[in-house]
């Protein structure tokens, strides 16, 4: 990769289901970003939105002049988050320029000036930088964490707990900072991913539909010797779970879906074995009983998403995602 990060050549990578009026709010910040590159595409991948959703970006799009730095991709289903980002890195490869790296871009999100250069700046900065996380924050400012260490049985424990020096003796959170800072893995909301590891570990897994999917790649790549890095200078805005409908882990209403307990499931299952995933879910759910009974001891109001547990220990202690997932 080039030593300038304006020299570099960036692909977008932005998967929409239903996110057409979102995409098209934060388009220009991104031409505008792009055309600061030696080159620049954005890739939007439209996972078979309902209700004429498609339609209505790609009317959008032409309504801004059908700009030569913006492109869709109209897939037939809705593969998930980690086929439509392949579908990304497959046009990535047929471009007549050779990427330098491909960010991935919710479509909630909007950047910040020169957020991606700051990204590229980052990843020249070692020769090994495989991954760099962008800081998430608020339409307001306030920033998000964003970076995280890889999840374990004891974290799904200390976690679910919520008891505070348990927390600090096995953190899930790299601590803030104002500078660029190794971290296990960041959020797949905005991360830049350096071509050469995509041409190594090759498509992400599309045994997910929805969440870990990053998580897991970046464990493969930090297997394969790669680096992840958080930059907290290149600032993402972002309007967490404005289309999922779920935030920090929890849904806005009503229960969680089946889809992310089975990515759950999938990610321990596949990186740990089927005995420890069981153990990690066991693990959880007393977290989740110890944490529940401290709370209310300490006369906490202890939320409970509806039916979370029962929903929990069905899929995730008994399920087999690997078999189901492909």
């Amino acid at each position: 990769m080039t030593a300038d990060p304006l020299s570099a050549r960036v692909v977008v990578s932005t998967i929409n289901y239903g996110g057409a009026d979102l995409i098209l709010s934060a388009l220009p910040a991104l031409i505008e970003e792009l055309s600061r590159f030696a080159e620049g595409l954005a890739v939007i991948v439209d996972n078979a939105s309902p209700d004429g959703d498609g339609d209505r970006l790609e009317a959008g799009i032409a309504a801004m002049g059908s700009p030569a730095s913006v492109r869709v991709i109209r897939s037939p289903v809705n593969g998930g988050f980690a086929a439509g980002n392949n579908l990304t890195f497959a046009a990535a490869k047929a471009l007549p320029w050779t990427p330098d790296a491909i960010l991935l871009l919710n479509p909630d999100a909007e950047l910040r000036p020169g957020a991606i250069e700051e990204l590229v700046r980052v990843m020249q900065s070692r020769p090994r930088v495989g991954v760099v996380g962008a800081q998430l924050e608020n339409p307001d400012g306030k920033g998000r964490v964003a970076a995280f260490r890889f999840p374990s049985a004891m974290r799904e424990l200390v976690g679910a707990s919520h008891i505070g020096p348990l927390q600090r003796l096995w953190p899930g959170l790299i601590p803030p900072t104002d500078v660029p800072a190794r971290a296990d893995w960041v959020t797949g909301a905005a991360m830049l991913i350096n071509r050469e590891l995509i041409d190594e570990l090759g498509p992400m897994d599309e045994g997910y539909f929805l969440y870990f999917e990053e998580v897991d790649y970046q464990l493969q790549a930090h297997r394969a010797g790669w680096e992840i890095w958080y930059a907290p200078q290149a600032r993402v805005m972002h309007l967490a779970g404005a289309l999922t409908g779920i935030a920090g882990n929890a849904p806005k209403k009503g229960r969680m879906p089946a889809y992310w307990f089975d990515s759950w499931r999938r990610y321990f299952e596949k990186n740990h074995g089927s005995a420890y995933a069981s153990a990690a879910a066991a693990m959880k759910l007393a977290g989740m009983a110890v944490g529940g009974v401290v709370g209310r001891l300490r006369g906490r109001e202890v939320r409970e998403i509806p039916h979370y547990r029962r929903d929990f220990a069905r899929r995730c202690m008994l399920n087999r995602s690997l078999s189901n997932g492909g």
